[in-house]
């Protein structure tokens, strides 16, 4: 075990016993570790930072941001979700302004939604009854700039 992660660990502890709490998703994966059978989970929450980005819900994907220009490039939010099935479109390539045939099929698939937004709802209600420990990481030009202003008005005073 690492240096960083046992002291990670020691701070849990240690939140703990003070009275904090910390997010844990519930999920006993000992049965898929092991091979004696599946995954107990359903879903798989993406974030971008410390933006909700998307959600997996079985084959389905809901993207709530979209990074049209690849990884490297920034989010947008789209006015509605992007709905995928992954089995379908595995490098979800259709979406949002790439045809009329996806308008169709989003109407007849609009129904799902319904069920991601129990979800969504019930992960929320957890992160507001056990908070992140920490501010996520921000690697956008947005928070670099913010830190050499911070760093310049800091040094301004010598």
């Amino acid at each position: 075990m690492s240096e960083a992660h046992t002291r990670k660990r020691k701070q849990c502890v240690r939140q703990c016993r003070n009275g904090g709490h910390q997010h844990l998703d519930d999920y006993n994966q000992l049965d898929l570790i092991t091979g004696k059978g599946p995954s107990k989970r359903r879903e798989i929450f993406y974030f971008a930072e410390g933006t909700f980005g998307a959600i997996r819900l079985d084959d389905h994907k809901y993207r709530f941001i979209d990074q049209p220009g690849g990884w490297l490039r920034g989010t947008v939010k789209p006015d509605w979700p992007i709905l995928t099935n992954l089995r379908l479109d595995p490098f979800e390539r259709t979406g949002m302004g790439s045809s009329f045939a996806y308008f169709d099929w989003v109407a007849f698939e609009f129904w799902r939604f319904v069920f991601v937004q129990r979800i969504v709802f019930k992960v929320g209600q957890s992160f507001i009854e056990f908070p992140p420990m920490q501010k996520p990481a921000s690697f956008n030009l947005e928070a670099v700039k913010e830190q050499v202003l911070l760093a310049m008005k800091s040094h301004s005073g010598h």
